[in-house]
């Protein structure tokens, strides 16, 4: 491979402007694929026939494959060549965009999810080793500015992306567009990124590695299949049983090696758990309510994609500029760490405690609550990052920040399989209790059920006998709105949750600890 001629020591922000467009524009893409689709479920159902469980496998196929293979990506992309890792990692996720873009069945399509996944993970923490590598000083700080902007810009416009060009072209247009923008990239790269590796790298902790993701897929596999399989069914208690031995394997295995890809001794400090079960709080609040709020507006207001879309922008919005606010209110001279953690945390209980005990009878109000959690997630969102790596020694930094990720966006893909279960239970157990239904539906209640937690109401009309087709539109819609209130009372309860850990768990004495002598510190 051709070497760049530019020095990275020495060079400026726009100098060396390719190698942040790859980086910024790679992680871009990740976080788009995963909030452009939840927009684009009802139509996929629709197109492909795909269950419920076919539906959020779609979904998490992808975010499972990229969680678990982060810190393993990385470590390979040290020896090998973060370029030529990168290059490999965009080229398979244009090749697999095109092949799900494509797809004829929802089997086809979750597959090529999780090959897209896993070319994801090396799009996204590689994105960091080349800024890191390419900038320094100010240059650096600026670059990470922007490359958080454009992570902030794919969460917040991957649903209105996905709602015009579902409701404009088709659903595979979603994954269809990223082919192009990966060839720019990829050709970019080739041009002025330059190559880097670590001579020094050190054994990858691959056992570690291997029974986490093995924890994870099969417990994601029993949640979203137990609501339809059974949960004492052997499948789906086989998935349980194995998730747990993993779970433990995994623990001694992390406890056990010299070099642990997830280090649990940083548990030990308290601040470190304190913000690791904020991001796992804010995960299974505020960004699955991004997977569920499209569906629930489309199904029970009868919203088109794009409307839908529009409704989380005051979500997603305030995580583009809310972010620089909140390091300037984190700073020892204002409200400290603690203060801007709890503060952030209180707005997010509030707005979702709003919905769920008296949610506006108008939906558009709702937009209200949404700007209030969006203000509170975007002034958190960097500072857990920066206090998650900052409270440990140094040398652990990078091995912080891989957890950090690893609880981010494993505690995401987890909730949204929970959530999912929840929603068919309620829905299920509502439709179970009106004997109208139980009686002229028989065996195929289940089957309506879960049609309407998809949100394929048709499907649920059509499908049941001409006598109840009123019936079940009926009480359809009425369902759906039933259970996603109660979504959204567990959302509030884990919301207000956070509030008392940022005010308890985060901790003056650990954020000094790490800091050079003299340096202020306020938590």
């Amino acid at each position: 491979m051709t070497q760049a001629s530019i020095s990275p020591a020495s060079s400026g922000l726009m100098a060396n402007w390719p190698t942040l467009a790859v980086a910024a524009l790679g992680s871009f893409l990740v976080i788009l694929d995963v909030t452009v689709v939840a927009i684009a479920l009802p139509s996929i159902e629709r197109d492909l026939k795909a269950s419920f469980s076919e539906l959020q496998w779609i979904i998490n196929a992808y975010n499972i494959a990229y969680t678990s293979v982060l810190i393993a990506v990385g470590a390979i992309a040290d020896w090998f060549g973060r370029r030529r890792v990168m290059v490999t990692g965009l080229a398979l996720f244009g090749v697999m965009s095109l092949i799900v873009g494509l797809a004829d069945s929802p089997t086809s399509l979750i597959f090529g999810r999780l090959a897209q996944g896993l070319s994801a993970s090396a799009m996204l923490i590689l994105g960091i080793a080349l800024i890191s590598h390419a900038f320094r000083g100010a240059a650096r700080a600026q670059a990470f500015g922007i490359w958080g902007t454009a992570i902030g810009c794919g969460a917040a416009f991957g649903p209105i992306v996905g709602g015009v060009l579902v409701d404009l072209l088709s659903w595979r247009w979603i994954f269809l567009l990223n082919v192009p923008i990966v060839a720019v990239l990829i050709a970019l790269c080739y041009w002025r990124v330059e190559e880097s590796s670590d001579p020094n790298a050190g054994r990858l902790d691959w056992w570690g590695i291997l029974t986490f993701t093995g924890a994870l897929a099969s417990f994601s596999y029993a949640v979203i299949e137990g609501g339809e399989l059974g949960w004492s069914s052997t499948p789906v208690a086989s998935a349980l049983a194995a998730a747990a031995v993993m779970f433990a394997l995994f623990i001694w295995i992390e406890l056990s090696v010299k070099t642990p890809a997830f280090d649990l001794r940083l548990f030990r400090i308290p601040t470190f758990t304190g913000i690791q079960l904020i991001c796992v709080l804010n995960s299974v609040t505020f960004w699955v309510m991004l997977v569920y709020l499209p569906i629930y507006f489309q199904v029970v207001h009868e919203m088109s994609a794009s409307a839908a879309g529009l409704m989380l922008l005051p979500m997603t919005v305030p995580l583009l500029f809310m972010g620089p606010v909140g390091a300037r209110l984190a700073s020892p001279d204002s409200w400290g760490v603690r203060g801007l953690i709890t503060f952030g945390c209180a707005l997010v209980a509030v707005a979702f405690v709003w919905l769920a005990v008296a949610p506006p009878a108008v939906v558009m109000v709702w937009g209200i609550a949404f700007l209030v959690m969006g203000i509170g997630t975007g002034l958190i969102n960097g500072e857990l990052a920066n206090v998650g790596t900052s409270v440990v020694p140094p040398e652990r930094a990078g091995v912080a920040s891989g957890v950090n990720i690893t609880f981010r966006h494993g505690s995401f893909t987890l909730s949204i399989s929970i959530f999912g279960a929840l929603l068919l239970s309620f829905i299920s157990s509502q439709l179970g209790a009106t004997p109208e239904l139980v009686a002229g539906l028989g065996d195929g209640l289940a089957t309506t059920a879960n049609l309407i937690a998809r949100g394929d109401f048709a499907g649920a009309i059509s499908s049941a006998p001409t006598e109840m087709q009123s019936a079940v539109s009926d009480f359809g819609k009425a369902s759906f709105a039933t259970a996603f209130s109660w979504l959204l009372m567990i959302t509030a309860v884990l919301a207000v949750l956070a509030v008392p850990v940022g005010a308890l768990m985060i901790r003056a004495r650990d954020l000094k600890a790490q800091q050079p002598d003299g340096a202020p510190v306020e938590a």
